[in-house]
């Protein structure tokens, strides 16, 4: 039983690294359409965006529009990976749409919730400034 219990901790520990890891290159993306709106580029321009995989060493860019970006960040539970990269997530994602060059991911369980608490905790930070 506390064999149970000790993995229990450990998966929701994993799930939570997870979560703040995806979180970290969200945040980095949306600083990048920030600089993007800034520097008066097109809405419908392809833009340099990172992959947000679990992945602390990924560094593989995808190129969207705006828009389409925007589209993944509809839903505080998902996130922008490259196809392939949602194994990073070792369970904690699951794909729900797929693209050629682009995969949206939804963080599920603990890492769906720390995600949503993460986003929520930006939307205000960025309402104080």
């Amino acid at each position: 039983m506390k064999e149970r219990q000790r993995q229990g901790s450990l998966e929701r520990v994993v799930e939570e690294r997870i979560a703040k890891n995806d979180s970290m290159f969200r945040a980095a993306n949306e600083r990048i359409v920030e600089f993007a709106a800034a520097d008066a580029t097109e809405e419908d321009e392809p833009i340099p965006f990172l992959c947000e995989c679990a992945d602390p060493t990924c560094n593989r860019l995808i190129l969207l529009d705006q828009a389409r970006y925007a589209e993944v960040r509809r839903n505080p539970r998902w996130f922008l990976n490259a196809p392939g990269h949602e194994h990073a997530a070792l369970g904690a994602a699951v794909v729900v749409q797929e693209y050629d060059n682009y995969l949206i991911v939804e963080k599920t369980g603990r890492a769906g919730e720390v995600a949503e608490a993460l986003a929520d905790a930006g939307t205000e930070s960025k309402a104080d400034a």
